[in-house]
């Protein structure tokens, strides 16, 4: 399963959100706002799950 990552708003880097899910799983996750810290810029981040980089789902 693929690890799930958001671009930091500020240093544009990708970074993990640590959730390892399936496609099916992250369909129907609840759709809610969540916070992680950049570890390149420490910035606060909240994203949801349009925030999120959709290609991994793309990889064999």
């Amino acid at each position: 399963m693929p690890l799930l990552h958001v671009h930091c708003k500020k240093c544009k880097k990708s970074i993990s959100t640590e959730l390892d899910v399936d496609l099916d799983t992250f369909k129907n996750l609840t759709y809610t706002e969540r916070t992680l810290e950049c570890p390149y810029c420490d910035e606060l981040q909240v994203w949801n799950l349009d925030d999120v980089d959709r290609s991994v789902f793309n990889k064999g």
